[in-house]
């Protein structure tokens, strides 16, 4: 068309510039003939001429762009060959031209078995007639590519007959009446199980979670509740989860040292065990809990979160402390025993509290009252001797039953003068208990010693124990409850 174009434009101006030149320069009408002549033969010759330079021109232009135009076809199925994922292109009748390794691999056909026969083929039927709609909705758009299934995954079909998820994108090329439609897809599959694998994994966790007898929380390390399970917030006293969320960690400690504890343990350890610590409850009462717990970092290994697990520990410690307490006093009296005392007066000869006064106590008449009134009669001589002694004596002191009816009192830091000042408190005191108890006197005979430095403890039991014996001796028969106050 192009070379028809400029031969007609080059006879035009041809024949119009040589008629006219002709006509002025030539007036013979004979010449004027062959010379029209001739001028017909030159042009023929010289438009020939110009006809085959402009057609070889022309020849070798379309042979250059149909080499390109292959180049680029091969380069281009070179790389479609090598993309893992499926390509597959369609002309603007939706038939399929172009077929590679990867969806052959997707769909399970072969080239052969697709190219040319429409994309129905690769679609569930049910959404053949709605991806017509769209296909040619984006033909006639302004849109070079499209994101297929950006709300939601597509569905395709395998060849045998599988239906599977996949995700696609398509462009367009070309012009109105020769569109090609080229889509890439990737199959899903295994995606869509491994996230509905990970949605069930976390189903199954939250319901263990929640549901779980154990309480079970996760924490930031600054002190917000993350997560807590209905056990812990039962453990603690709150009417819901929500309501626990909404504290603060530090505040559910009853001594905050506590957490300041653990917060250094989890510096250095990435798993805590075994923290007996007490927390605090809703409505104000206090609860021990074994707290065991795990610290997940960030990628700076700076703490991130801690989870862990709490146990309710409170009756446990409840009965270690009644057993600390019954290892170490007399349960009848609720007084230091022998054992503890003993071990006490061992540590104070070996430290710095002298000097150490000794008291030594015996009850009177003891044995006659359990013969004759019985021996609870006898077990309330004993309560009541208690209660003088822990009126008349300092926190400090050492309070202990020995034996049977013999009390003894370690005063750390105590001289003579002060041990003589205390067995004077211990008689005031004797006298107001038998003032309150007129049917039922009680008698006790008293002796005291002091260690001072360079002497023996020991020593100054013996000693105070020999001087209650002989108040005991001296007062035999004398008729008085206790001695009067020195």
């Amino acid at each position: 068309m192009r070379v028809a174009s400029l031969y007609l434009i080059a006879g035009l101006i041809w024949i119009a510039l040589t008629d006219q030149l002709l006509a002025l320069l030539v007036s013979d009408p004979e010449l004027l003939t062959q010379i029209q002549s001739v001028k017909g033969w030159v042009f023929v010759l010289g438009t020939s001429v110009a006809f085959f330079l402009l057609m070889k021109q022309e020849f070798i232009r379309a042979e250059r762009a149909e080499a390109e135009e292959h180049n680029a076809t091969s380069r281009m199925s070179d790389i479609m060959e090598m993309v893992g994922e499926a390509i597959v292109a369609i002309d603007d009748s939706q038939r399929i031209v172009v077929f590679n390794k990867g969806a052959e691999r997707v769909f399970g056909y072969s080239a052969q078995e697709v190219i040319g026969r429409p994309l129905d083929i690769l679609l569930p039927e049910s959404t053949a007639d709605a991806h017509h709609t769209l296909v040619a909705a984006f033909a006639r758009s302004q849109d070079t590519s499209r994101r297929m299934g950006e709300r939601q995954h597509i569905r395709a079909r395998h060849k045998d007959g599988t239906i599977f998820p996949a995700e696609a994108s398509i462009s367009k090329f070309g012009r109105a009446a020769d569109l090609l439609f080229v889509v890439m897809l990737i199959d899903i599959t295994e995606r869509m199980r491994a996230q509905q694998a990970l949605l069930d994994s976390e189903k199954r966790y939250r319901m263990l979670f929640e549901d779980l007898p154990v309480a079970l929380y996760r924490t930031t390390a600054e002190g917000t509740i993350l997560d807590a399970n209905n056990a812990l917030a039962q453990m603690l006293g709150y009417p819901d989860r929500a309501t626990l969320l909404a504290a603060s960690v530090p505040d559910l400690f009853a001594d905050r040292r506590d957490r300041e504890r653990e917060i250094d343990l989890a510096s250095e350890n990435q798993i805590v065990r075994n923290q007996e610590v007490l927390l605090r409850r809703l409505d104000g009462s206090s609860i021990w809990v074994l707290d065991q717990f795990r610290v997940a970092v960030d990628e700076k290994g700076k703490a991130d979160y801690f989870e862990g697990s709490m146990e309710d520990i409170t009756e446990r410690k409840r009965a270690e402390q009644k057993l600390r307490f019954l290892s170490t006093h007399d349960s009848l009296t609720s007084l230091y025993n022998r054992s503890f005392f003993e071990e006490e007066a061992a540590r104070m000869a070996r430290g710095r509290e002298l000097p150490i006064s000794v008291v030594m106590v015996d009850i009177d008449g003891l044995k006659t009252t359990n013969d004759t009134q019985g021996h609870e009669a006898g077990d309330e001589l004993l309560r009541r001797t208690a209660d003088v002694l822990r009126a008349a004596f300092r926190a400090e002191d050492v309070i202990a039953r020995i034996g049977g009816d013999e009390f003894a009192v370690l005063l750390p830091g105590t001289d003579p003068e002060s041990a003589r000042l205390a067995l004077d408190r211990v008689r005031i005191e004797l006298r107001a208990q038998n003032l309150a108890h007129p049917g039922s006197a009680l008698d006790i005979s008293l002796g005291s010693a002091t260690a001072e430095r360079g002497e023996r403890l020991n020593d100054a039991l013996k000693q105070a124990d020999a001087e209650m014996y002989r108040e005991k001796a001296a007062r035999r028969g004398d008729g008085l409850h206790a001695p009067p106050a020195g």
